[in-house]
């Protein structure tokens, strides 16, 4: 289980947990942006040794208290699958999909470009 690195995100993944019925038990989230956050959806990529790397999103969690910049929020259970390892998957990697501030557009990641990166560092973690 990984993170993949966020530049730009006004959301970041501090910490993570895992269990064998769920592989992102827990969640803690940092608002490193200017305005406060009142939802936000976190994603995570499989990866397959061939390469056809998947991408999944969680459902979009709403925060009725909010995140100041600055805080962190505990998100809840995702549901992540251990039959992946059972696929084949070599790893999972986790990041921040998307960010809602409370007044503005929403912050959304660029899926391909996480499924890239998410290649690039289970090689690397590899070596």
């Amino acid at each position: 289980m990984i993170k993949i690195p966020q530049q730009g995100s006004p959301a970041l993944l501090v910490s993570m947990a895992h269990n064998t019925s769920d592989l992102l038990r827990a969640a803690t989230l940092k608002n490193v942006g200017q305005m406060s956050l009142s939802a936000c959806r976190l994603g995570w990529v499989v990866v397959f040794p061939s390469g056809n790397n998947e991408v999944h999103l969680g459902t979009l969690m709403s925060i009725s208290a909010g995140i100041e910049p600055g805080a962190t929020w505990n998100a809840p259970a995702q549901l992540v699958s251990p039959e992946y390892a059972k696929q084949g998957a070599t790893a999972i990697a986790f990041f921040v999909a998307e960010a809602y501030p409370s007044v503005g557009k929403p912050w959304k990641a660029d899926l391909a470009q996480m499924r890239q990166q998410a290649g690039s560092i289970a090689l690397q973690a590899k070596s």
